[in-house]
């Protein structure tokens, strides 16, 4: 699958590091109004705990491997400058077969449609459901243009200093 600008692939493990990178830096662009102690959120805490997550997603035989479709997406020189993941969904009650666990792009791909496209290839058309921040506009307008509409259930993140969640489902 090739767009304008960037590929999107299965991820190897040699790329943890980099989908680390891509995850706090994103997570710093979209939550740094909205959550404390940035240093744990967004510092070398958080890299070093991205990059062992990662590392386990990503290792062939760790209990996290294969528990979830991931896709990046890659600059014309091969580096990782985006990533989705999505899997059956967790909620019973979405009205969707597949939940989007997590999108994140570099700051310098909004809008390139690369985000769509990770999307896509981890959704392939299906229906399905995302949680997303409920104080980012950002992301909801972007999950909007992808046909997601609320749906009316939220949920508080009490671990991330009480953060609320909305779903939205198509």
């Amino acid at each position: 699958m090739t767009a304008p600008g960037f590929t999107i692939d299965t991820p190897r493990l040699a790329d943890a590091p980099a989908i680390a990178r891509v995850h706090v830096e994103s997570w710093r662009d979209a939550y740094t109004h909205l959550l404390e102690d940035h240093e744990h959120w967004f510092g070398a805490p958080a890299l070093e705990r991205r990059t062992a997550q990662w590392t386990s997603i990503l290792t062939p035989g760790d209990p996290q491997y294969g528990r979830a479709t991931v896709r990046v997406g890659r600059s014309p020189d091969g580096q990782v400058v985006g990533f989705a993941t999505g899997g059956p969904t967790r909620d019973a009650d979405a009205g969707a077969t597949l939940e989007l666990f997590a999108l994140y792009t570099d700051r310098a791909w909004y809008g390139t449609g690369l985000g769509r496209a990770l999307v896509e290839a981890v959704l392939e058309g299906a229906s399905a459901s995302v949680w997303v921040a409920a104080e980012n506009p950002r992301a909801r307008r972007f999950y909007e243009k992808l046909g997601f509409a609320p749906d009316g259930a939220e949920k508080v993140e009490e671990h991330l200093g009480n953060l609320v969640d909305i779903r939205m489902v198509r």
